[in-house]
């Protein structure tokens, strides 16, 4: 009877020791499979994209003080001449009209030019001789025979030397742009891109209207200067200016994956040294092309989840692969 006692004692404990067993095997904790992607410092900037043309800084429109008739002409068009060069003569003239096409040739020339400065000539009783008043090259030619009313511009030359951009900024994005701020400027013609800088931003805005007369886009024109300009440039390229208007220089970012949201709320999971998640609240700042700036709640190093391969919550034990 002993004995029988005794075989049915060993035997319950058995049967403990492996449903034990058993339950510790088949019950355990199990992690969840997880990719994750370590939160990066790294510069950063935020910038204003606008399109333009190519204009030079100075321009010089020629006109006389009295009515005049040019005279012998000594350059041609696109002519690269030096100051005190002697480039055409004017004579006196009895009677001019002011014709459409003088005034339509006058507009031409001053088009585009709000620095564009005058070169009077004093007409006397005999010819005449214009010189060129500064290292230019000449835009516009007269011709012989050509009347030059008093007061009115026939001709006009430009700078090369000295090239800039100008361009519209929308005005959602002008408040954010400032002299000094530097820029990449990429010239359509040609594909190539230099490096610039906002010289300044006009104090007033103005409004696009169209052919049938709907109001268009209001924007704000800004000038650029153009570093190491070559003579691939033209005036009256077209171009595009990215202005960096905010850098910083050790942001932390995460891909947008990384990021939740719970209505207005955004969180993270960071895998901490027990490998467990832990939900983290988050501010973002800069949305970038590949990923988004955090601008609270995450340091630069720390393990952030990307993609859970079951059901995350705060405080689950993960298997982290990259």
């Amino acid at each position: 009877m002993l004995r029988k006692s005794r075989a049915i004692l060993c035997l319950t404990v058995v049967i403990l020791l492996g449903m034990l067993a058993y339950s510790r095997f088949f019950m355990q904790e199990r992690a969840i499979a997880v990719t994750a992607v370590l939160a990066e410092s790294k510069e950063i900037y935020n910038s204003v994209t606008a399109g333009g043309s190519i204009e030079a800084e100075k321009s010089y429109a020629f006109s006389a003080q009295e009515d005049a008739v040019v005279g012998e002409v000594y350059c041609r068009v696109g002519e690269s001449v030096r100051a005190g060069q002697a480039l055409w003569q004017l004579r006196p003239a009895d009677e001019l009209r002011w014709t459409t096409e003088l005034l339509q040739n006058a507009a031409a020339v001053l088009a585009g030019s709000d620095s564009c400065e005058r070169a009077v000539t004093s007409v006397s009783e005999g010819v005449t001789t214009v010189c060129a008043p500064a290292d230019c090259t000449l835009l516009t030619v007269p011709s012989s025979g050509q009347s030059a009313p008093a007061g009115l511009p026939y001709a006009q030359a430009i700078d090369l030397r000295a090239l800039r951009l100008r361009v519209d900024i929308a005005e959602a994005f002008v408040a954010d742009v400032q002299a000094g701020q530097p820029a990449n400027i990429t010239v359509s013609a040609t594909g190539k891109r230099y490096a610039g800088s906002v010289q300044s931003v006009a104090p007033v805005a103005r409004q696009a209207v169209s052919l049938t007369g709907s109001a268009g886009a209001v924007t704000v024109s800004a000038l650029l200067d153009i570093q190491d300009a070559d003579e691939a440039l033209r005036p009256g390229y077209t171009a595009s200016a990215k202005i960096f208007v905010d850098e910083k220089p050790s942001a932390v970012v995460l891909p947008y994956e990384a990021i939740r949201q719970e209505g207005a709320a955004e969180y993270v999971y960071i895998i901490g040294a027990d490998r467990r998640a832990h939900r983290r609240a988050v501010t973002t700042g800069y949305s970038l092309s590949q990923a988004v700036e955090v601008t609270g709640g995450v340091e630069a190093g720390e393990l952030a989840v990307v993609e859970a391969f079951g059901e995350l919550a705060d405080g689950v034990l993960v298997e982290a692969a990259p």
